[in-house]
């Protein structure tokens, strides 16, 4: 039986340097894996404590050429990833959620980092 696909917008891959800062009472930073208008997934060092349902996320560039911060993140998956390197010690998760909250600022925000720091997955 094939997947049904579920998302609204079409994902894009991360171009490095893309960061996921989430707050709150279990805080992560990890790196973007892929993107949408809607969403996103990071991957970030397991050390044993796990995001929240709901949080604030920040998504910054390591060259600090763009930030967009207080967005609301629903938590939809957080997996353990270590299988996606298998050479490395260091336990590895993968967390992917839905973007909430955007206000029109935040959503051309969004846009601008789609268009200039991602590349397509097809």
């Amino acid at each position: 039986m094939a997947e049904v696909e579920r998302r609204k917008h079409k994902r894009f891959r991360s171009k490095e340097g893309a960061y996921a800062v989430l707050s709150g009472p279990v805080s992560k930073m990890g790196q973007i894996l892929d993107i949408s208008r809607g969403g996103l997934s990071f991957r970030y060092i397991d050390i044993g404590d796990r995001p929240r349902e709901t949080c604030i996320l920040d998504i910054l560039r390591e060259d600090n050429v763009f930030r967009l911060e207080n967005v609301g993140f629903k938590v939809i998956s957080d997996l353990d990833a270590s299988k996606d390197f298998p050479f490395s010690t260091i336990p590895m998760r993968r967390c992917g959620g839905e973007l909430m909250g955007m206000n029109d600022r935040k959503i051309n925000d969004l846009e601008h980092l789609i268009e200039n720091y991602t590349e397509s997955e097809d």
